[in-house]
Formats: structure tokens, sequence, C-alpha cells
């Protein structure tokens, strides 16, 4: 016998009474020595004997020993503290555990090192920080270039989700839908209850019909242009306009009411209650402010300063007016119960129509056919960047601008990303020793891409730190480039902070998980003995991603310099008037009276002015949207149809203030009845088919009034150039002007300004002189176009110099890998201008290569553009050769710097660099 226990420390294992051994047979057959079970003194409890059986013969002969000596310890403890009824139960079930294959292997003393551990974190953090402080110049390009990139991309995301955001902050947005057609934003007086009569599917309707701009005073020293509109008492619910004092619902229900906004009140009556309080339009108007609603959203294509109530608007007009089915009076929105119903009414527009005209015939009942097939619901979220019709609200945006300012965000992020795998491939070639020294260290291929990935991040979001510096520098100036109200604190809304932190993400994942990969792939034997890569790998990639670069660059800066020249056509084409140095004074109230009550009187004032050349009047300004009228020949062929016409009313002055030549016949004069009398276009004659205008006899069939056309003019572009000229008919009413023109000579200006207002407060006391140039009031036409250019010009700049940067930092790179080779060339006699051709050569060529791809890219983009314009530039080959060369030579100089400072260095000393 073997004394096997004499050594064991009591309470650790089981040892038989005289720690003998005796023999046993396994399941194996194999006969194995074992310590047969006894009971020791201090243990007098005996677990279960099937359970002791079944582990001798199931568990692991190498271990059943110190497992039994364990489990019976356990035993008695049990049994001293749960009794042993459930100590029999806690053996049993932990004998079953210990049985293969339910046992479980016995984990490691030591820990393994994981790749996600604080330690290697740490190590990577302190090694990238290291490199980070080691090279500078690469590091300050990388930053400053993804900053910017950034900046620019959190920009335009930013103005992007502003045009996408308009009318949803209208709770019921969804549901509201403006009554229109393929050509009118306008509809009928009666439409908005006739449609609710018909289609169940309506819950309520608004109208509103123009006031236009219209001084406002509540007494002499508190005056201001304000704009509103007539609307009925549903604008409350259907827009959830919210009221701040006063009952707006109830106050639109009556007669000579106004509701006005808070910025309205706060202008007029500061901090005074103004309900109950009298408001004076015109100077000829008085209406009581009855309630006070909250301002509107700054993003919606609804604003307005103050509501008058349309029982104000039913006193002014004859009942015969304001039930006429012909009259595009105003805009009506719907309210629907189920958005979905939209498509249900559209089908039953026809019957609708048909009831709503009641026409009378064949021929009448084919037109309301016709009508009827151009109405549409137009969805409110839809009208700010889809709708351009007759007389909208006020000027919209377009989608295609939307498009364009997306294609330009992601153009600059792609130049922005490029420009960071080429800088951080670059650097990794300086470091393809430390990959091969961790990857013959052991390193996985996983643990080199985590190691790079997170490099980049880091970098990234010092960018994002920094690009959000540079947002909040910039907003002032791309508030006042693109006419928005962004704030810098917008970033730190929780929309904007998620798409600035996706955007961050993003870009890392995308700028670092490429790099990375192609890092981790170095052969550790090629890496330990040369800093450099295979050819085929690197010098391939860094040659793709400045072509890419420029690629972007290119088309950018060609888009730019069409944008601009389609911008000068805007501004310097003839138009067929001149429209330099007119003012135009805006005559309202007792200026209105005086003027139109004795207009020679005050243009013989105004013209005692040596200064003020001519002086006239018309109902609208160039620019303006005309009144839309029928008109037709005396006697026209029956079954033709004609056309709408555009309708001005003007005085005899009107030609000669614009200088609008006459091509046959005469203007307008008062020593002439010409109380009915026209002056037509070019175009509205042709679409008469009047042989001889002069003399010819025209009806206008919306005012009911027919008169003779004395003159003809040559047609001139009284709308903006994104639309041909259109037929137009002048006709002699003065009565119905409200603008004065005054042509002024050059010089002087802003005496003659003083001299005119001196004048005005002299007919007028205590009256508000308001005027507007024609040139800046046409520009206006153009502000989408305006505003797309100038922020492409900023972004295009922007993506050059992040081009540069990228462009810069590689031939620094390349410069620095052929410095003993620049040294020996100088040695053999090469000279400064043969080194410097030699680095920047391959360069340019790369750069050639990117702007020859980008040209034809940019020639078909503008090409599309341009189609939206009836009046538009060609395009022209120089305008490309003129931008490859613009980038070329940007190109060039970034290259030129850093090649000459390579080919000056000492020889002796390029040849010592290693």
């Amino acid at each position: 016998m073997v004394d096997f226990c004499s050594n064991r420390p009591i309470g650790r294992r089981y040892c038989p009474p005289n720690g003998q051994l005796s023999s046993h047979q396994g399941r194996d057959g194999k006969s194995r020595k074992i310590i047969e079970i006894g009971i020791i003194p201090f243990m007098q409890h005996t677990p279960p004997r099937w359970a002791t059986t079944l582990l001798r013969w199931w568990a692991d002969p190498n271990t059943s020993e110190e497992v039994e000596g364990d489990l019976l310890e356990l035993y008695n403890h049990w049994v001293e503290t749960v009794g042993k009824r459930s100590a029999n139960w806690k053996y049993a079930l932990n004998t079953i555990k210990l049985l293969r294959p339910f046992a479980k292997d016995k984990r490691d003393h030591y820990p393994r090192t994981y790749l996600y551990s604080p330690t290697m974190l740490r190590n990577y953090f302190k090694i990238a920080f290291r490199n980070l402080l080691k090279q500078k110049l690469y590091s300050s390009f990388n930053l400053i270039g993804l900053a910017l990139g950034l900046s620019c991309g959190l920009l335009l995301t930013l103005h992007i989700k502003e045009e996408l955001s308009y009318e949803k902050d209208f709770p019921k947005h969804e549901r509201i839908f403006r009554m229109a057609t393929t050509e009118w934003s306008k509809s009928q007086p009666p439409l908005a209850s006739e449609m609710m009569n018909f289609f169940p599917e309506i819950q309520d309707a608004v109208r509103f019909s123009s006031r236009g701009p219209q001084i406002t005073n509540n007494g002499p020293d508190k005056q201001a242009e304000t704009s509103g509109y007539y609307a009925d008492s549903s604008v409350v619910t259907v827009f959830d306009l919210k009221p701040i004092s006063g009952n707006p619902f109830k106050a639109l229900q009556e007669p000579e009411a106004v509701v006005i906004t808070k910025a309205m009140a706060e202008k007029f009556f500061g901090k005074q209650n103004p309900v109950g309080q009298k408001l004076t339009f015109d100077s000829n108007e008085d209406l009581w402010v009855r309630a006070v609603v909250d301002n509107l959203p700054s993003n919606s294509h609804l604003k307005f300063d103050y509501l008058v109530s349309m029982p104000t608007f039913y006193k002014q007009v004859s009942p015969d007016l304001a039930n006429n089915r012909g009259w595009m009076f105003g805009w009506t929105y719907i309210l629907l119960k189920d958005a979905k119903d939209a498509h249900k009414i559209e089908k039953r527009l026809n019957d609708f129509y048909v009831k709503f005209y009641q026409p009378n015939g064949e021929e009448e009942t084919k037109k309301v056919a016709e009508f009827a097939s151009t109405a549409r619901l137009q969805p409110l979220t839809d009208i700010h960047l889809t709708s351009n019709l007759i007389q909208e609200m006020g000027p919209n945006s377009s989608i295609l601008y939307v498009y364009i300012f997306i294609a330009v965000e992601i153009l600059i992020l792609i130049i922005a990303c490029v420009n960071f795998i080429n800088l951080f491939t670059t650097q990794a070639l300086k470091r393809a020793k430390e990959v091969g020294m961790r990857k013959a260290l052991g390193a996985k291929k996983t643990q080199v891409v985590t190691q790079f990935l997170g490099e980049a991040f880091m970098l990234t979001i010092l960018s994002g730190l920094i690009a959000i510096c540079l947002y909040r520098l910039a907003i002032p100036f791309y508030n006042s480039m693109a006419g928005k109200q962004l704030s810098g604190w917008e970033i730190l809304q929780p929309t904007n902070l998620l798409i600035m932190t996706t955007m961050i993400l993003l870009v890392g994942l995308l700028s670092g998980l490429f790099p990375a990969l192609f890092i981790s792939k170095f052969d550790p034997i090629a890496s330990l003995k040369s800093e450099k890569l295979p050819k085929s790998s690197a010098t391939v990639l860094r040659k793709s991603l400045i072509v890419l670069q420029f690629v972007v660059s290119g088309f950018l800066i060609s888009s730019t310099i069409l944008i601009y020249q389609q911008m000068n056509l805007f501004k310097n084409k003839e138009l067929g008037f001149d429209k330099e140095q007119v003012i135009a004074i805006k005559l309202y109230g007792n200026l209105k009276e005086k003027v139109l009550a004795n207009a020679a009187v005050f243009k013989n004032e105004l013209t005692r002015n040596p200064n003020i050349v001519a002086v006239g009047q018309s109902s609208n300004l160039i620019g303006d949207d005309l009144s839309v009228e029928g008109v037709t020949p005396l006697n026209p062929p029956a079954g033709k149809q004609y056309p709408s016409f555009k309708v001005s009313r003007i005085d005899e002055d009107f030609l000669t203030v614009l200088n609008i030549p006459l091509k046959e016949g005469r203007n307008f004069s008062r020593q002439f009845n010409d109380s009915a009398t026209f002056i037509i276009n070019e175009k509205a004659a042709k679409i008469l088919e009047l042989k001889n205008p002069v003399g010819s006899i025209i009806v206008n069939h919306s005012m009911g009034i027919q008169g003779k056309v004395v003159g003809v003019v040559k047609d001139y572009n009284f709308a903006s150039l994104h639309s041909q000229v259109e037929p137009l008919v002048l006709e002699y009413k003065p009565a119905w002007t409200g603008n004065m023109l005054v042509k002024v000579a050059a010089g002087n200006i802003p005496e003659t300004i003083h001299f005119l207002k001196t004048t005005v407060e002299k007919v007028a006391p205590n009256t508000m002189f308001s005027y507007t140039f024609l040139d800046e009031r046409m520009a206006t036409l153009y502000k989408k176009e305006d505003t797309m250019s100038q922020i492409l010009n900023a972004f295009s700049g922007l993506a050059i110099i992040i081009s540069c940067l990228g462009l810069f930092g590689v031939v620094a790179h390349e410069s620095k890998l052929r410095t003993k080779e620049i040294g020996i060339r100088k040695v053999l006699g090469a000279s400064v201008p043969n080194l410097v051709v030699l680095l920047s050569g391959s360069f340019l060529k790369l750069v050639l290569i990117g702007i020859v791809i980008a040209t034809p890219l940019a020639w078909y983009a503008m090409n599309q553009w341009l189609q939206d314009f009836e009046y538009r530039i060609q395009l022209h080959w120089w305008v490309f050769a003129a931008a490859g060369l613009l980038v070329v030579g940007i190109a060039l100089l970034t290259v030129l710097f850093q090649a000459i400072k390579a080919a000056i260095v000492n020889p002796v000393k390029s040849l010592k660099s290693e």
C-alpha cells in the first residue's frame, strides 16, 4: 500500500482512512489505481452511491480522484447547512454537470490578449498621436482638407434640409392641397364652397386673395410697407395658426377686421395690446385689429404680415364679381379628411366642373372637359420646389437646384475623401517597416486594419471639430450669399448633431477603410527591407486618386464659368427697353388720389428738375405678374381658339420713359380720345392674325370692353428670360395705374432721390416715400440662379484648394522618395529646370487626364440645365479649354513650389539623406 495523502492539506482533497489505493476496472476495460472510498473521521455522511458510481464510470479517469474528493467535501457541507435531502439533490446534479460532454473546459489561468483590450487601444492611440506630431505637414493637409470638405458638406446639408422642410411645420401639411391647373395657381371665388358641397372627402377649405404691398400706419411716426391677404376664417384651423391675443377665427368672420402677426404687432404697437386698435392702409382704409397670431414658419411659401376678413372683401366688390366663375381672384386650399382621398377627388373633377360651369351645348361641354383635364390637387409640400405657375404667391425655388446642391455636396466630399485616402496612404508608405514588424511579431490582419482605421477615425473626428468651427465662422457669409437665416447654434439641434455625426462616421469609414485594408496587405519581409511598395499598388492608387480629384474639380470649374456666363446674359441682354436709371415710386393712399386726379401737374413739378428726363405711369412694373385676360379680334373665325393675353394699364408717357420703340402706329396721347384704345406687341398681332393691326378693333372679354388698336410695339421682354415673349396688350387707362416711373440722368442719383422724396411729401404730407430701381427689381427675377451661381463659385474654389492640398502632399512625398536620385542627377549635370520638369511632368499629365474626362461630363450637365431657359448661352469649346487651363495653372503652381524646393537642394545633402 502507498501513503497517498500524507502531504495533502485537509479540506482540499478526500483521503481514504489509511491513504490506501485499490484497483478499479474502468468502462474501457483497463484496470486503474484509484483511492478507495472511505470515511475520514470528520466526515460522517455518505452521498448517493449511484451518483458516485456514475462519476467513476463516465468521468475523465485523469481527474476523477480529485473531483470525487472535492464533491464529498461539498456534500458534507451541504448536509450540515441545507439537510441531507437537499444535499443528495445537489450532489447528483453536480455529478451530472461534471460528466462529459456536459463538463466545460477549464479556462487558462492567464488572460488572453484580445483585439479591443484597453491596453491595446491605448497603444494604438499613443502611436497615432505620435505619428500625427511626427508628420506635421501631411497631418495638417489631412486635417485641413477633410475639415474644409466636412464644413462644406455641413453647410450644404443644412441648406438642402431647409429647402426640403418647407410647409412641414404645419401639423396638417400632409392633408392640405392647393387647387391649381397646369398654368394657373389661382382659382375662382366660389370654387371652395362648391367643392365642399360636391366632395364629402373635403374637411375644410380656405381662400386667399392678395392685397399686394401697402403702406400701413397707426400714426405719422409709425408707418411701413406691409403685405397681406383677404382670407376665410377657416385659415385658422386649416393652417393651425396659433392665437396670441383675441380670437382670430371669430375676427375673420367680421367686416373691417384684420388679424396681424406677432412681428407686425411689435412693429406698430410695441408692448401695447393691439386688439381693438386701428390700422390705416394706403392712407384711405381703416381696419380694426381683432386678434394677433404667432409668426408663420420661415420655411413656408405662405408669407404675410396680416389677414383681412373675407366679409371685408365682399363689401368692396360687386356680387356679380364675387360669384364670377371665370375670375381667377385668389388661391384655394382644401383640407382632406385623409390624404389618400386626393386621387378619388381628381378622378371626379370632370363631373365637378360640369356641375360648376353648367355648360350649354356640346362645344361648351368640350371646353369644360379640357379645363377639367388641366385641374389638379397640388400637395402643399410640392409648392416651394416644383411649382412655377401663373401668379404664384411669391417666387418659389426649384427641385433642380436641390439636386445640384446635393451633387455639389457629394462631389466636395468625394474630393475630401480622395484627398484623405491619398495622403493617408502616402503616410503609410513611411510606416511600412512598422507594419512589417507588427506582422512579424504575430499581429493579425484585423489588428492592423483596426489600428489604421482607428487612426483614420481619430483624424476624421478632429477634422469634424475643426469643421464645426469653420461652419460657425462661415455662417454669416453663407447667409448673405444664399439669402438664408441659418444660425451657428443650429448645429446643436439633435437632428443636426445626428447628421454631423453620421457624416463624420461615414466619411471616416469611407476614407479610412480602403487605406487600412491596403496597408494590412503589406508583405512583412518586403516591408522590412524597404519603405517603398510595389509600383503596381501604390503608384496606381496615387495616380487614380489624383485623376479623380481633378475630374471633379474640372467639372465644378467648367460648370461655374458657364453659369456665370448665363447670369451675365440675364443682366446684359438687350430686353427691348431701357431699364437703367429708372426709379419706380409706389403710388398709394392720398398720394395716389392726388397724382391720378391731376397727373400732368405732378409730372411738371418733377420735370422741373434737370436730372429728371421723363415721368410715366403703369399698373405693373416690368417683371411683375400681369393680369391675364381673354382678348380676340372683333369677329373671330368660328371655332378659333386664342390663348390668354397679358394686359397692363399705362399712360401716354410709359413708352417714352422705358424707350420702347413703336413699330407702327402712334403712342397714346391726351390730345386724342383714347379712353378705349390699345397698343399691342408684335406677338399679339401675329396671334390675332391682324394683317393691318393699326385701326383694327379687338375685344377684351374679361373686362367686357372693345377698342381700337392705335399702335404696335416691337416685342420686348416684360417678364423674365426664363420664357419667350408672350402676347401683350397695353391699355390706355391712367386711372388704374399704381406706379410712377421716373427716368433720371446718370450722376447725382442721391440728390435726385432726395428731390423726389421732398416733392412727394409736399404733395401728400406724412406720406412714406417708397421707391425701387427698376434694374434692381428685375435682378430679383433671377435670384435662384444668382444664389446657385454664388454658392457654386465658393464651393468650386474650395474644391480646387482641397485638391491642391492633396496634390502638394503627394508631390512632397514623391520628392522625398527620390531625394537620392535627384542628388545623383545633379552631380551628373542635370539643371534645376530639368529636375523640375522631371518631378512635375508626371503629375501634370494626371491633371490633364482629369480635365479631359471632366469636359464631356460638364458639357452634358450644363446643356441639360440650360434647357430650362428660353434665352441661353451657346456652349463653346473655348469655355472648357479656359476652365482646363485655369485648373492646370493652379495645379502647376502647387507642383512647381515643391519641385523647385527639391531641385535646389545641395546634392551632397541629398546623397547623405539615407
